[in-house]
């Protein structure tokens, strides 16, 4: 029996290879440059842009300049940014309604007539038929008395002025009143029928 020399590797150690480690492996220096260089070209373009002033660098218009001024200091509601986001979906842009479904507003006798009826369609909505320039409309309208006076005022002035429609401007005073007015209504108007009472 031979013995082992405490000196000499076993073959089984032998056999085993080194445990693989991670060495240092730095960026390319070309992506180094890049990225050096764009950071420099964002510090530059921070500090060189003007900032709140008319600038063809890019849209510098403050908060100020944005908001409509009237009499006062009062920021003006937008009655055609109200429309589209509340009524053109049925109405359309264009004002013409979808036949058979939806009534136009251009020319519509509802729209350009006593503000008062209209201030109560969409303080109250409609839930029947109505006729609309001669063309008869089934259908439910909502109530949209989620709306300030001065918004449904905006939107009431807008609709009677556009699409060649040439009626006065409803006062936020005059929703104001009507709203007051009706407070007790919790149902909406059952069709024109029930409209033509307001007159």
């Amino acid at each position: 029996m031979s013995r082992l020399d405490p000196q000499q590797p076993s073959r089984a150690l032998q056999r085993e290879h080194a445990d693989p480690n991670e060495g240092n492996r730095p960026l390319p220096w070309f992506l180094v440059m890049f990225l050096g260089a764009m950071t420099m070209w964002g510090a530059f373009y921070i500090y060189s842009t003007p900032s709140g002033e008319d600038s063809a660098y890019g849209d510098q218009r403050t908060i100020a300049a944005l908001r409509q001024q009237v009499a006062g200091g009062v920021a003006k509601v937008d009655g055609r940014q109200i429309f589209g986001a509340r009524c053109a979906v049925c109405h359309q842009a264009t004002g013409l309604g979808l036949p058979g479904v939806f009534p136009p507003l251009s020319g519509a006798e509802w729209v350009i007539g006593d503000e008062k009826v209209l201030v109560n369609i969409l303080l109250h909505g409609i839930d029947g038929e109505i006729e609309v320039k001669g063309n008869k409309f089934s259908g439910a309208m909502p109530t949209f008395n989620a709306l300030s006076d001065d918004e449904l005022a905006a939107v009431l002035s807008y609709i009677r002025s556009e699409w060649g429609n040439q009626s006065p401007e409803v006062k936020a005073g005059t929703v104001k009143a009507l709203r007051e007015a009706s407070k007790d209504r919790s149902t909406p108007f059952k069709g024109g029928q029930e409209l033509k009472s307001l007159h």
